[in-house]
C-alpha cells in the first residue's frame, strides 16, 4: 500500500473526523457538529475538544456521552500501540551499545540507525525524566577510553550549532547562566532523537499561554501568603530612552519573594510636575 493510501486509511478509521465538517478543504480547519464551534489547530484539537480531556480545549457541553466515551477508547489504544511499538523495539536495540568505542563510519551508521528506531515514543516515556545514576557515570568513564574524542567531537559540534542559533539570534551569550537554559538543554537530551521542534505559533499561542497560567499558578501561594503575613508594596521608575518615555514598575514583596505585578507609563505626570 502507498504511503498515501495508508494516510487515507488512517483517516477513514480515525472516529473523531465523523464529528467534524472540514472547512474550505483545510485539513487544519474544522468545524463541531454538535456545537458548531470552528476549530483552526487541526483535528487533534477538535477530537481534544469532544472528549474534553485537554486544558487548552475547552470540552464540548453538546457531545454525546457515547461519542466521549468511544473517543477516548480510540485514544487509548493508539497509546497502546504505540507503547507495545516501543517496546519491541528496545528489545531489539538491547545489544546494540549507543556509546561506541569505535570511532570508523560503520560506528556511525549503527549509531545513526539506534537514533532512527527511537525516534517511536510512547505514553510511558513521557514518566523517564531523569537519567539512571549509572548512565551518568559511564558518561564521566568514557573520559578515559578510546571514545572519549568521538565523544569530544560530537560535543564540539553540538556547542558548534548551539553557538549559531545564538549568533543568528543576536542574543547575549550570558544567557547561558539562567536555570532555565540549563533544563532546557537537559529536556532536548532526556527525550533522544526526533525532537519536533515548537512552531513560531506554538511559541506565542498556547504555549505563551500556558506558561502565564503557570506563572499565575505560582503567584496565587503568594498571594496566600500576603493574606496572612503580610507584604509590602514596591516601586521603582527608569526611562526609556529610545521611546522617550518614564515607565515606573510595581511590586509586591514578601519573604516569599518580590512578584513583578505591572507597569505604568507616567510620562504625563511627569511632565506636568
Amino acid at each position: 500500500m502507498s504511503e498515501a493510501g495508508a494516510s487515507a486509511t488512517r483517516r477513514e478509521v480515525d472516529p473523531g473526523r465523523k464529528y467534524g465538517i472540514m472547512l474550505n478543504n483545510n485539513s487544519n480547519s474544522w468545524k463541531c457538529i454538535f456545537c458548531k464551534k470552528d476549530f483552526n489547530a487541526g483535528i487533534s484539537h477538535l477530537k481534544q475538544h469532544l472528549r474534553g480531556d485537554h486544558r487548552n480545549a475547552r470540552a464540548c457541553t453538546l457531545c454525546p456521552p457515547h461519542v466521549r466515551e468511544s473517543l477516548i477508547k480510540y485514544k487509548q489504544m493508539k497509546e497502546d500501540e504505540k507503547a507495545a511499538r516501543n517496546l519491541a523495539l528496545q528489545e531489539e536495540e538491547e545489544g546494540l551499545d549507543e556509546y561506541d568505542e569505535e570511532c570508523g563510519k560503520e560506528s556511525q551508521l549503527r549509531r545513526f540507525i539506534h537514533a532512527k528506531k527511537r525516534r517511536v515514543r510512547g505514553p510511558l516515556d513521557r514518566y523517564v525524566t531523569v537519567p539512571p545514576p549509572d548512565v551518568l557515570q559511564g558518561r564521566k568513564d568514557r573520559k578515559s577510553t578510546l571514545g572519549a574524542a568521538c565523544d569530544k567531537e560530537a560535543r564540539e559540534d553540538v556547542c558548534g550549532d548551539i553557538t549559531r542559533w545564538f549568533l543568528d539570534a543576536g542574543l547575549a551569550f550570558n544567557a547561558v547562566n539562567y536555570p532555565s537554559f540549563d533544563k532546557m538543554i537537559r529536556s532536548i537530551g532526556l527525550y533522544g532523537p526526533g525532537l519536533k521542534p515548537p512552531s513560531m505559533y506554538e511559541l506565542r499561542a498556547p504555549l505563551l499561554n500556558k506558561e502565564v497560567h503557570n506563572t499565575l499558578v505560582q503567584i496565587e501561594d503568594n498571594k496566600k501568603e500576603w493574606a496572612s503575613k503580610g507584604c509590602s508594596l514596591m516601586s521603582d521608575g527608569w526611562r526609556d530612552s529610545v521611546a522617550k518615555k518614564d515607565i515606573v514598575n510595581f511590586l509586591v514583596n514578601s519573604p516569599k519573594g518580590s512578584v513583578f505585578m505591572k507597569s505604568k507609563d507616567v510620562s504625563e505626570v511627569v511632565r506636568m510636575i
